[in-house]
């Protein structure tokens, strides 16, 4: 710990991730998401184990999975933009997104919450607007959040910079995250270190179990 003002300020990444102060964010690791990563098979075989030593140290395990609007309860804006990127001319003509229930909007089986875990339904690629997780996270005086999960590029990214302008301290684990494309993925991680400490999975795991 540095003192400064006062104030103790965590330097180290174990003072930074320690369990009392930490919440672990498993991102939307959903069929259609983290089924659909370049990356899936080290999603599997890294992500099990992190969320274990996580659990295993007393940090409370929070789930999300998002749960667009329907398009008929979608904002214009976003009606907007997903015309253009689907290339349509009317919005009767939008593919559907994921259905609250259906296949590709359940957890990945490898990464099932647990009973004591929370899981939250969201509507945004962030975890700051519309939902209850600052609640959740200021009743536990928590002030680290530890990403994982999908997409790399996308939810991840977001939630890490508004995390980060909220005041938390971020840290991603690079080995534990995925998108569709090998260089959206790698291009967001660059990305990130400007906001959070990205970190083998196995830092944390020598960190935790400790």
């Amino acid at each position: 710990m540095i003192d400064f003002e006062g104030r103790k300020i965590p330097n180290e990444l174990s003072e930074i991730v320690e369990p009392s102060r930490t919440v672990l964010l498993v991102w939307d690791m959903q069929n259609d998401q983290a089924g659909g990563a370049f990356n899936k098979d080290a999603l599997i075989r890294n992500a099990p184990p992190l969320i274990a030593a996580g659990a295993g140290a007393g940090i409370k395990t929070v789930y999300t999975r998002q749960t667009p609007y329907l398009w008929k309860e979608e904002s214009p804006a976003w009606i907007h933009r997903f015309m253009q990127t689907q290339k349509v001319d009317h919005p009767s003509k939008l593919t559907p997104r994921r259905l609250h229930g259906s296949l590709g909007w359940q957890i990945m089986e490898p990464f099932k919450p647990g009973e004591n875990d929370i899981v939250i339904d969201k509507r945004r690629p962030t975890m700051f607007i519309g939902n209850e997780f600052e609640t959740v996270f200021s009743n536990r005086r928590a002030y680290t959040i530890v990403m994982i999960g999908c997409t790399t590029d996308g939810g991840v990214e977001a939630t890490v910079r508004d995390g980060y302008h909220r005041g938390y301290f971020m840290v991603v684990a690079r080995d534990c995250v995925g998108t569709y494309t090998e260089e959206g993925h790698n291009a967001a991680l660059k990305r990130m270190e400007r906001f959070a400490d990205v970190v083998n999975s196995q830092d944390l795991i020598h960190i935790w179990r400790r």
